[in-house]
């Protein structure tokens, strides 16, 4: 579980993030990456969503497993769920609501709802 600092850490850096994306060229302007399959986005946000959330609980990515209640087997409260999917948010360029989070149970859950999200982005 991440302390205040990393919380607050996290906002710094998200609220960098956003100036600097801010200063960045009009997509129009922006280098084409050669597009995304939204297969390819979702797996990534997936990637993306699975290395945060074993950041967030202190484990060794290998023993995180779907089936780990967020709650329970990672001790995940609401600060460092909120983080967790602050980061998820940031680095997947993902939007998650709240209404949805709230009903997370399992890590399979989170997985499938970033899943989701990065498919309709």
């Amino acid at each position: 579980m991440g302390s205040i600092a990393d919380l607050l850490g996290d906002q710094l850096r998200a609220g960098l993030a956003q100036l600097a994306d801010a200063e960045a060229p009009p997509e129009d302007d922006a280098p084409s990456s050669g597009g995304e399959s939204a297969s390819d986005a979702s797996e990534r946000a997936r990637i993306i969503a699975m290395e945060a959330a074993a950041d967030e609980a202190e484990i060794d990515p290998a023993r995180v497993r779907g089936r780990d209640s967020l709650r329970g087997d990672l001790d995940l409260d609401d600060i460092s769920l909120y983080a967790l999917v602050a980061r998820i948010e940031r680095e997947a360029k993902v939007t998650l609501a709240d209404a949805e989070v709230e009903t997370w149970v399992s890590l399979s859950d989170l997985l499938d709802s970033v899943s989701e999200a990065a498919s309709n982005s």
